[in-house]
């Protein structure tokens, strides 16, 4: 939790500085795939030159029944998966011009608290035949590159296409089937991904 208050401060201190200087284009946004597993994700994006922009996203989880698609080597049955995250992102969008449209590259690290239930399934588990519940409330932690494309800045609705890839730097999430709040499901390798499809409205 105190990297999570670090993190808040340290995004606080850099909008309030960033509000002090010339604002091309702000925006209130919101990913949809992550609605696929009962998540919202919501945030505000701030771009400062047509070729850099921050974000910081924010959400909570309503017991996803998203699963990984590894099915060997899981030895719990987690029925509840939620949470909420805090996702601190910055990024390149190569253009010169906010508008055009544009690839863009960028980086989030995200702060998460996953709240798990579930029972254990090891090996021993069918001798007994009421196995004891097990709660899980854990801190988390991952960064995540994102790759896509980005339409035209200067109108009042922007949209991201793309993909988020990331990997838990602090795990203790009961079970790597586990939805990672912010990250998305585990596809093999540690890997987590998500879709991006962010809607954004534009403020000013």
């Amino acid at each position: 939790m105190k990297i999570t208050l670090t993190t808040f401060m340290l995004v606080i201190g850099l909008l309030s500085h960033l509000s002090a200087q010339t604002t091309k284009t702000n925006y209130i946004g919101l990913n949809l795939p992550p609605m696929l597993g009962t998540a919202l994700d919501i945030g505000i994006e701030r771009n400062i030159t047509p070729n850099f922009s921050v974000d910081l996203y924010t959400g909570y989880v309503f017991n996803s029944k998203l699963d990984s698609p590894l099915k060997k080597g899981s030895r719990f049955d987690v029925y509840k998966k939620s949470g909420f995250f805090l996702k601190l992102g910055a990024r390149t969008n190569f253009r010169k011009d906010l508008s055009k449209f544009a690839p863009f590259l960028g980086l989030s690290i995200v702060n998460a608290v996953g709240l798990e239930e579930g029972t254990f399934v090891g090996e021993d588990t069918p001798s007994i035949p009421y196995p004891d519940p097990i709660v899980n409330n854990s801190y988390n932690f991952g960064i995540s590159g994102i790759i896509g494309l980005t339409s035209p800045a200067d109108k009042k609705l922007n949209v991201d296409v793309g993909i988020q890839v990331g990997t838990l730097l602090v795990n203790n999430l009961l079970d790597f089937h586990s939805y990672m709040p912010g990250m998305g499901v585990n596809y093999g390798a540690g890997l987590r991904l998500q879709g991006i499809l962010r809607i954004k409205y534009r403020l000013n």
